[in-house]
């Protein structure tokens, strides 16, 4: 059996730009950019292996959890936790 996302990489060559277009609003959920038909496909090439393979580590996951929550304003600022391990390193 081929591999599905080796064919789509390969229709990548065939698809007309509409199409191109039409998978970039698929898989981006945006509007493309006005650029030319090389750039779509290596970015939606880039964009069909990313979903299918891309598997972030535990690690990372948590990592940026914290930083959406940080960012989101429900965990402590980066800065303000500095600020408490030097004031622990000082007591």
């Amino acid at each position: 059996m081929a591999d599905p996302v080796l064919a789509q990489l390969a229709a990548l060559k065939t698809v007309p730009v509409a199409g191109l277009k039409q998978k970039w609003r698929e898989l981006f959920e945006g509007e493309p950019p006005p650029y030319n038909r090389r750039f779509l496909e290596s970015r939606l090439a880039y964009r069909i292996q990313e979903l299918a393979y891309w598997r972030p580590q535990p690690e990372t996951v948590e990592r940026l959890d914290a930083l959406a929550d940080e960012v989101g304003g429900k965990g402590p600022k980066r800065r303000s936790s500095l600020q408490n391990r030097r004031s622990q390193e000082r007591a």
